[in-house]
């Protein structure tokens, strides 16, 4: 019987074979393939799928950890290839002063020896400067392919703004930002009306055009700073750093002008769309969880007082 190949004892080890693996079969160095193998050589279940299965659920974690190593593994090869070369010329000046030695016949047969020594050390340097472009250019890969996975984890799939995932990230991001600078930070919770009724009548289909129109409309309003979210269903929200309470009044009074003003034409239908919101500062000291609260609870009572119209929250 064939030897049994030795399983890798480590992360690093795995990644690494992982990658080879892929060059010999001559697959692209994508998530899902890495993925696919890296369980396969452990043994294991990729997390989310079963043995066999294509493409696996792919760990981001493991594939974050994955990209330092790599690109760790990439800097030492690279600090390897320079040190051979180094050592390379240290080796023909020395043969340089052993030419100019006496007994010359000894020393050139040695200057042939070391000759030979420095151009397998050079062959072998320019084999790992080799496999080293191949790892560099399959680590850009996955870190393209890492950056578009954490897009779609951080974006609605359906109108393209921000999911609560990402909302949650952004939001985290200018509460802080905003206690430590002392600037204002404003957030407006944002819900269609009547969006149960347009789907009884025309449909989920036109309602999903319908969320899609007012995510348009919304970048059509927003300033660079802003940060759309589509919160859940019909509801939408809108961080508005730097901006206090007048401020953000005035930007969804106008962008609520601009869909009352902009029905969805659709299959000869003209959709009239409104929505109501809810608008609140943050406070001193204030969790972004609890902005988004009383954002909420103002919302409530736009919806209370008639639809299409805006609420600031109490204090």
């Amino acid at each position: 019987m064939p030897p049994k190949t030795k399983k890798p004892q480590t992360i690093t080890d795995v990644a690494k074979a992982a990658l080879y693996r892929l060059s010999e079969l001559g697959l692209p160095p994508t998530p899902e393939n890495y993925a696919l193998h890296y369980y396969d050589i452990l043994g294991g279940t990729p997390p989310g799928g079963k043995p066999g299965n294509a493409p696996p659920a792919i760990d981001p974690h493991l594939l974050e950890e994955v990209d330092r190593i790599l690109d760790s593994v990439a800097d030492r090869a690279s600090q390897l290839a320079q040190g051979l070369n180094t050592r390379n010329e240290e080796i023909r000046a020395k043969v340089s002063d052993l030419t100019r030695a006496e007994e010359k016949q000894a020393m050139l047969k040695l200057l042939a020896s070391i000759l030979n020594s420095t151009d397998s050390i050079l062959a072998t340097t320019e084999d790992t400067y080799d496999g080293l472009l191949v790892t560099r250019e399959a680590l850009e890969q996955i870190k393209t392919e890492l950056q578009e996975t954490r897009r779609m984890a951080h974006e609605d799939a359906l109108t393209g703004i921000q999911n609560r995932r990402g909302m949650e990230l952004a939001l985290a991001r200018e509460v802080e930002h905003a206690h430590h600078y002392g600037t204002p930070l404003s957030l407006a919770m944002l819900d269609l009306d009547h969006f149960k009724q347009l789907n009884d009548r025309y449909g989920h289909e036109t309602g999903d055009k319908v969320l899609v129109h007012l995510a348009t409309l919304m970048r059509q309003a927003q300033r660079e700073t802003d940060v759309l979210v589509r919160y859940g269903g019909e509801e939408f929200l809108i961080i508005l750093p730097g901006t206090d309470l007048n401020g953000a009044w005035f930007v969804v009074d106008r962008l609520r002008a601009t869909v009352t003003a902009t029905p969805l034409q659709c299959d000869n239908n003209k959709i009239a769309t409104s929505f109501s919101a809810g608008i609140a500062q943050l406070k001193a000291d204030e969790s972004g969880q609890n902005l988004i609260s009383r954002a909420d609870n103002a919302l409530y009572e736009a919806k209370r007082s008639g639809r299409n119209c805006i609420k600031i929250a109490a204090d």
